[in-house]
């Protein structure tokens, strides 16, 4: 019997895999069989562990990376009952309701409240699951992509200073409203820059129209593989994290490694995670943002050694330290 039955959808939610395996634990990504203890690294993926959970009798950890305002606003949870091995949600009756994907997160709940332990990346998202779910979370730091992100990729950035006419700035993340790209597209119109954005997502076309409306070159890609991405990162004269909120925030510590100055607003999960490695700005003030790209422009490549907390080993330690505490 495995240790562990790990449920993840995506190279990223298995990059400690292979650690946590040196470390000495029987790690399975697949099947049915019966294993000590399930973790799911995967919100979508949360009804499909609780379903395993109930089949063998095993207990489980939810991981919950974060809990987006703009989903659950002030409402509450609806209802949910098993049926059948199933997870059916009812509509609330009485009170506000949450904003969006109401039975998504509904469930997300549900699941939460059964598991043996949650766990959360941050201090922020385990103050929002302590809000919203009723559970004390365990913050267990997760990772970036160290084995692809490393000391490498600054070396290799050319090393110049940047004239304002040549102006490159860079987001990678989902192309969703919560991502606030649209400040991107308006700063870089004061700046006369250009924006790549790699990502994809339903923003998508309102950012171009946007763009398009202001003057802006803008360039949108999607499903690069890990070297053009680096590529992206290394090119780019300023990255830009603009997010109203983060679970964990990847972007900022990607760039940094790769040596390009960071800009990134100024919320709890990224002065938890990047230190003073970007230039913070003020969510909602255009001139804050322009302010602080123009100093990134100018600036030394941000420093690093704190994310020495994040790689790909030091998250597997953390993780088998807490996982070999439930088995």
């Amino acid at each position: 019997m495995a240790d562990i039955r790990w449920f993840g959808r995506n190279d990223y939610e298995h990059l400690i895999i292979p650690d946590l395996v040196r470390l000495g634990l029987d790690v399975a990504v697949d099947g049915d069989d019966t294993a000590a203890l399930a973790v799911a690294l995967n919100h979508d993926l949360a009804p499909e562990v609780w379903q395993y959970s109930q089949r063998h009798r095993v207990p489980f950890v939810s991981y919950v990376w974060d809990l987006p305002p703009s989903r659950l606003g002030d409402g509450l949870h609806d209802p949910v009952i098993p049926i059948g091995g199933r997870l059916l949600t009812l509509p609330r009756l009485s009170g506000r309701r949450y904003a969006t994907r109401r039975g998504y997160y509904s469930r997300l709940r549900f699941v939460a409240d059964r598991a043996r332990a949650v766990w959360t990346p941050s201090a922020s998202s385990a103050v929002d699951v302590s809000r919203h779910f009723g559970r004390v979370p365990t913050v267990v730091q997760y990772c970036y992509n160290s084995a692809l992100f490393t000391a490498a990729c600054a070396r290799d950035r050319p090393r110049r200073v940047i004239a304002a006419r040549d102006l490159r700035l860079l987001s990678v993340s989902r192309l969703v409203p919560p991502k606030n790209h649209e400040a991107v597209v308006r700063a870089a119109a004061r700046l006369g820059a250009r924006v790549e954005l790699i990502g994809r997502g339903p923003s998508q076309a309102g950012l171009q129209a946007l763009a398009e409306r202001l003057g802006v070159p803008l360039r949108v890609r999607t499903g690069l593989p890990g070297a053009a991405v680096v590529a992206a990162y290394q090119q780019a004269s300023v990255v830009v994290c603009p997010s109203r909120y983060e679970g964990l925030g990847l972007t900022g510590i990607e760039a940094a490694v790769c040596g390009t100055p960071v800009v990134a607003s100024d919320i709890a999960p990224h002065r938890e995670f990047l230190g003073d490695a970007p230039h913070y700005f003020t969510l909602d003030d255009d001139d804050s943002l322009v302010t602080a790209i123009e100093a990134a422009r100018l600036a030394d490549a941000p420093p690093t050694a704190h994310f020495a907390t994040l790689t790909i080993a030091a998250a597997a330690r953390r993780f088998y330290d807490e996982l070999s505490a439930l088995l």
